[in-house]
């Protein structure tokens, strides 16, 4: 199988920021990284904020293979996790889900330098 990377975009409302981001890494994130077929997670906050002021911030996780994701949103702890998300967050966010998977992998080859 063919790895593949689930990547959430998410913007917040500023004023939300602080305490979204201590959810998100202190709960989410690691409860979702102890799915199967989750590897590990970066996340990156963009530069520039959305046109309306709120700051974006995009999760990339590193997958065995899409299935990972098919498993993953249809588990308890999916359900659970988006349920809180939108209770305590649901009108601070917008989120976006995408999966893909690798087509190639090019990698710097320092020892020609």
């Amino acid at each position: 199988m063919k790895p593949a990377l689930y990547v959430v975009t998410i913007e917040v409302s500023p004023g939300s920021e602080a305490a979204w981001n201590r959810w998100h890494e202190q709960t989410h994130v690691p409860e979702v990284l102890r799915q199967p077929g989750f590897l590990s997670c970066r996340k990156w906050r963009d530069t520039t904020a959305a046109e309306d002021g709120w700051v974006r911030y995009v999760c990339h996780y590193e997958l065995t293979g899409p299935d990972a994701v098919e498993r993953y949103a249809a588990s308890d702890a999916a359900k659970r996790l988006r349920a809180d998300s939108d209770l305590k967050f649901g009108y601070v966010t917008r989120l976006w889900r995408q999966v893909f998977t690798e087509v190639a992998r090019f990698e710097l080859d320092t020892e020609s330098e």
